[in-house]
Order: structure tokens, then C-alpha cells, then sequence
């Protein structure tokens, strides 16, 4: 429920407002400006309602102080002399409207649902705007496989029923998810994203439920959770097999009842959004070990969605790598348009254990490294794709595919023992002054292996 802050002397003027909005809001009152400065920094105030003359302070003083404080929050002046000058004056340094006593009933309803209803919008635009190039995102896809997916997340996209999407880490799960909100009837309300394994098993029923001011130490006030920002939109748990079971428990009645309360409360909340979840592990896997529940299993997969891996729908590969040196070319302001036959072989022969996050962080790296050119070759790909370009290559002789053979096993063990050469060398069966002479011959160097984050 939002708070309303009403900083007025006079007794008549608070119990006004509070008949007036206690319905809808909760109403806390303060008589003097010191007091209603306390609550503003202990409290979770939404709003206040500030009159012009006080005992202890002037109101356009407390204005100032408040907006330091936090520029954001709506202020409304109350005063029982109408003056021109006072009202402009007020509205320079922030306020958001200004009442003369006494109030029409009507005026003050419309003035505060009004108000509540702009810091709506603003929440959701600021919701949005975290997640622009997500939004914007095509999901690029050429494949069988990925139009199934798409097929079926599209059926389930304008229904209530929780989807449970799986598949390997980078391969878009998220995106899917999305696609879901973006194609249902909450488009319009927030997309929040709770990742799981981000989030310390401390901290984890806090920031899903919020917690009351003095719910443990360090709650100094209130704090809404993810559940209560979503609004009627989307949730989407990524990596939900790292949700501690302890709060298993407590999500399953979630769902189940749909409401749920702060950390040091005893107020219920409605749920009104929608739940999406996601993981790459095997859940029914964790399920026999005791790490997740079985109940909660069933009632977040209800609608199961399966993301295959990039190596299984290769016809993905290319439109997405094109896709991303579009995308990062664009952003860059390079000038690269596309990609040599020989790379997009070999980019069509890696196995991508990262997926497409590895494929777009790769052409990300490319085009940061090698970006000045009309098209990529393939001593621009990184050592691990360029090592499969012997067995890929059809038109190279025998010899050259010896030695690329030989290059790519040298590197192997080179990486195998951190580039230690003695130890390496020992493992091919020769001498480490041999191992110097044939990393010196391809030209071996050690790079930096990419880390999805």
C-alpha cells in the first residue's frame, strides 16, 4: 500500500486527509517539520503533502530539504492564504502541485490518483529502459528447431500458465522469455528478471518479497521486492535450480495462493504477475538429489520449453553471426560486411559449448581487435576456431593439413599445462628445444581464452 506523509500543524487538516485517502493509501501525519523529516528518512514515504507555514520550520525550507533527500518524490504544498508569488515560488523548487484550504474532496482523490499513476509510468519506463537491447532484440533463427520453440512459446504467450524454459547456459533463454511477455496482453507492464544464481541465499527473500523497516539488521526502511515492482507484468527466475530450498518452500505458496508478504510483515500482498522461470540444469535430476522440489517443479512447468543447443541447429549459426556483426558494426562505426568462405566454415564447424553468447562475444572481440576491414579471414578468428580450419578446408594439400594438425595438437597441450613447454614437450615424446622451433615455425602465441559472464 503507498504512503502518503502529511506535514501539517493543524489536527483538522490531517484527519481531513486521511478520511479522504485512508482507503487506498496509508495516511502518516506529522505536525512539525522536523518530525515529518524524521519519517521521510526512516520511512518508505511515496508522497507527501507539505503545508507552507509551520511552527518549527518554513515549508518552502522543508521543500528544499525533501527534494535533497529525494528529487523524485511528488510534493504537494498546502496553504490556507492563496498567493501567486508563494505558489510559483513552490513549483521552481519542485513542487509538484499546490492546494489552498480548504480542500475539495474530489480535487484531492484526482491530484493523488493522478500522481500515482505518472510514478507508474516513470517505473515502467525506467523498467524498460534497463532492458532496451533486450527488447529491441531479434531473435534470429533459420532452423526447424528454433521455429518449434518459437511456435510454442507464441500458444503460450497470451495464457496465465507458468513456463518452465530449458537448455544449456548461453543458448537464449531469456530471450524466449521476452518474446513470451512481449507477445501477451502484460506488454505494456515491466519485465523483471530475478537471476538466481546472482543472488547471495542471505539476501534472497528479501529481494523477491521486500521486507518492513526493522526486519533484521540494516532494514532501516521499507523496500518493496521483485514481486511487488513486477505490478501485473512478467517475473522471469533465471537459473531457478539455484533457488535455495528453504525459499522453494515458500515460492510454491506463492503460486499456489497467489499473494505473498514483505520480510517483517504480516500484510499480504496480491500477485499479480505472471511467473516465468528458466534453468540449465536438469531438474528432475535435482529433484532425486533433494535440491529441488518436486511440487514446485510441476507448478513452474506447466508449459515446459526446451532451447536446443547452437551446435544442434547449425542453420542458426550464420544468420546469427551476421546478425551480430551487423549489430556490433553498426555500434562500433566499422566498416567490416562480412565474413571469408573459410571462416564461416569454420564458424559452422565449432561446437559453441557457450552458444550463442559465445558466438556473439567472439564477433564482438573480432570486430574490437580487427574491426578496419572490408571482410574477416581467418587469422582474425580466435586460435580456437581457427585450429579446425585443416579439417574443414577442402582445397589445401596433404602437408598443410599435416601441419595444421600438428599446430593445433601443440597448442592443445601448450594449454593443457598453462604453457608450461617442459611438461608439454614430454607429452608430445620430444624436446623441448624441438616444441621452441615448431611454436616459433606457426607462429603459436598464447591468448586469452573468452569468459561468458
Amino acid at each position: 500500500m503507498k504512503r502518503i506523509l502529511v506535514i501539517d500543524d493543524e489536527k483538522s487538516v490531517q484527519e481531513s486527509l486521511k478520511i479522504v485517502l485512508s482507503g487506498d493509501y496509508k495516511v502518516i501525519t506529522a505536525f512539525s517539520g522536523k518530525d515529518g523529516m524524521e519519517l521521510l528518512l526512516n520511512d518508505d514515504i511515496n508522497m507527501v503533502f507539505l503545508d507552507i507555514l509551520l511552527p518549527d520550520m518554513d515549508g518552502l525550507n522543508i521543500l528544499q530539504e525533501i527534494k535533497k533527500i529525494n528529487p523524485d518524490i511528488p510534493v504537494v504544498m498546502l496553504t490556507a492564504v492563496s498567493k501567486i508569488s508563494t505558489a510559483v515560488e513552490a513549483m521552481k523548487l519542485g513542487a509538484h502541485d499546490y492546494l489552498t484550504k480548504p480542500f475539495d474532496v474530489e480535487e484531492i482523490r484526482i491530484i493523488v490518483r493522478k500522481i500515482f499513476d505518472d510514478l507508474k509510468i516513470k517505473q515502467k519506463f525506467a523498467l524498460l529502459s534497463d532492458e532496451i537491447e533486450s527488447l529491441s532484440g531479434t531473435i534470429v533463427y533459420e532452423s526447424q528447431k528454433m521455429k518449434d520453440v518459437l511456435s510454442l512459446a507464441l500458444k503460450a504467450a497470451p495464457h496465465e500458465a507458468s513456463v518452465l524454459i530449458t537448455g544449456p547456459t548461453g543458448s537464449g533463454k531469456e530471450l524466449v522469455a521476452r518474446f513470451i511477455h512481449r507477445e501477451s496482453k502484460r506488454k505494456n507492464e515491466p519485465f523483471v528478471a530475478i537471476h538466481c544464481a546472482a543472488i547471495p541465499e542471505t539476501l534472497f527473500e528479501s529481494e523477491i518479497f521486500g521486507y518492513e523497516k526493522g526486519a533484521f539488521t540494516g532494514a532501516f526502511k521499507n523496500k518493496p521486492g521483485k514481486l511487488e515492482i513486477a505490478g501485473a507484468g512478467t517475473v522471469f527466475f533465471d537459473e531457478i535450480g539455484e533457488m535455495p530450498v528453504s525459499l522453494q518452500i515458500k515460492m510454491l505458496r506463492v503460486l499456489q495462493e497467489r499473494e505473498f508478504s514483505r520480510v517483517g510483515s504480516n500484510e499480504t500482498i496480491k500477485l499479480e504477475a505472471r511467473i516465468l522461470a528458466a534453468t540449465s540444469r536438469d531438474l528432475k535430476k535435482e529433484i532425486q538429489s533433494g535440491k529441488f522440489r518436486e511440487d514446485l517443479f510441476y507448478r513452474l512447468s506447466v508449459i515446459p520449453i526446451d532451447i536446443p543447443p547452437l551446435k544442434e541447429r547449425r542453420e542458426d549459426i550464420l544468420p546469427l553471426a551476421y546478425h551480430f556483426l551487423s549489430l556490433f558494426g553498426t555500434q562500433m562505426g566499422v566498416r567490416v560486411k562480412s565474413f571469408s568462405s573459410d571462416v564461416e566454415k569454420s564458424l559452422l564447424s565449432y561446437d559453441w559449448p557457450g552458444n550463442v553468447r559465445e558466438l556473439k562475444n567472439v564477433i564482438e572481440r573480432i570486430l574490437v581487435l580487427r574491426g578496419n576491414k572490408d571482410i574477416i579471414n581467418i587469422e582474425d578468428l580466435p586460435v580456437e576456431l581457427r585450429t579446425n580450419i585443416a579439417v574443414i578446408n577442402e582445397d589445401i594439400s596433404f602437408e598443410e593439413r599435416v601441419a595444421e594438425f600438428e599446430k593445433k595438437l601443440i597448442l592443445e597441450t601448450l594449454n593443457k599445462f598453462n604453457w608450461n613447454k617442459s611438461r608439454a614437450a614430454e607429452y608430445l615424446k620430444m624436446s623441448r628445444r624441438i616444441l621452441g622451433y615448431k611454436v616459433e615455425k606457426y607462429g603459436i602465441k598464447r591468448e586469452e581464452k573468452n569468459i561468458d559472464s
